[in-house]
């Protein structure tokens, strides 16, 4: 990575108050941590109310108040210097009920608590990059509704939540895009194969093959949860209302690069293949076989993205963790791993 926030960023921090929605997700509990080391006193709320770093609150926010009873939420307003919002699901096969009621509903709830805590300096909503679908042409950081259509309701519930984050301009809301998070729980947490692109591994480590258009050499935008930990960091400490920010593993890993970095421990190499009928049959029995049909969505090349999004970072472009793909896979295969029994 490129390394800690500067001196300066930790000396303005020291005295704030972080709430993380979501701050006992995978993203969440990367965000918590790296900003209890830079100084902030950190408030993780989520449904499960546990924290990887500073103190756990039980709440949801799809629900008035977050939850939080009158008096909890009136303390909490009374405190919070900042937000970062990085709730909701990862479930790229996830329906309209959690795209809309978890994902739109709860940034509407966010934004009615933020426009009432009075010493709010700012709020950071992480996106993502899917959230362009089926986009055409090339995209960047001013880009959001280009006409495209979506693969799925999790695409669309992404999508509708920016928008709405968009409309608040009376907010300092800075957005950060980012595409599928991988690497080791920063936190020690065992990872969870279920949803994104390791939701086919128990597939392809059994050797099936899997269909994807030129072998599937093309961008992944996955990147290291670390690094995008660091960056919500950076727009925790130095706000920058209005802006939208991008990023992704600068080296560009590909999908199929992805999951043959991701098999690496089981000794396997995968079946990727470029064979149309392939897909088609596997659309047809996916549910037979175990192999997650939200994934042959992304069977073809994705959106491009402008390359200058990179270089517009403040602080210069996060370097990810060498081997953080490899180190994925083989937390994925440790004996604490969700799924653990699907790896056979």
């Amino acid at each position: 990575m490129s390394g800690d926030m500067r001196t300066e960023d930790k000396e303005a921090v020291a005295e704030g108050t972080v709430l993380v929605l979501g701050g006992s997700g995978y993203l969440g509990r990367a965000v918590s941590l790296a900003l209890d080391a830079a100084g902030w006193d950190v408030v993780a709320l989520s449904r499960s109310g546990t924290a990887a770093a500073g103190r756990g609150v039980r709440g949801d926010v799809t629900r008035h108040n977050l939850g939080l009873s009158g008096d909890e939420a009136a303390a909490l307003r009374g405190s919070v210097t900042r937000i970062v919002s990085c709730f909701g699901s990862v479930d790229w096969s996830a329906g309209p009920a959690t795209a809309l009621d978890l994902h739109a509903a709860g940034v509407r709830t966010m934004l009615r608590f933020a426009r009432d805590c009075p010493g709010l300096g700012g709020l950071v909503h992480v996106s993502s990059l899917l959230a362009f679908g089926r986009a055409e042409g090339v995209v960047g950081n001013r880009e959001l509704y280009v006409g495209q259509t979506f693969r799925n309701w999790y695409e669309y519930g992404k999508y509708h939540a920016e928008a709405l984050v968009r409309e608040a301009r009376d907010l300092p809301i800075t957005t950060i895009r980012f595409g599928p998070l991988l690497g080791p729980d920063p936190s020690g947490a065992p990872l969870n194969a279920a949803d994104g692109l390791p939701a086919v591994l128990p597939y392809l480590v059994q050797g099936y093959p899997v269909h994807l258009r030129d072998g599937g050499r093309f961008p992944s935008y996955a990147g290291d949860v670390a690094c995008a930990a660091e960056l919500v960091g950076r727009a925790v400490a130095r706000p920058a209302a209005g802006a939208t920010w991008t990023w992704y593993d600068p080296d560009l890993p590909t999908v199929s690069e992805v999951l043959h970095r991701l098999c690496r421990p089981w000794g396997v190499v995968p079946k990727i293949v470029d064979w149309p009928a392939v897909g088609r049959l596997q659309r047809l029995v996916a549910g037979r076989i175990g192999l997650p049909k939200a994934l042959l969505d992304y069977a073809e090349p994705w959106f491009q993205i402008d390359p200058a999004v990179l270089s517009a970072l403040p602080g210069g472009i996060p370097r990810c963790r060498p081997g953080y793909l490899d180190a994925t896979g083989a937390a994925l295969r440790a004996p604490d791993a969700d799924l653990q029994g699907s790896f056979v």
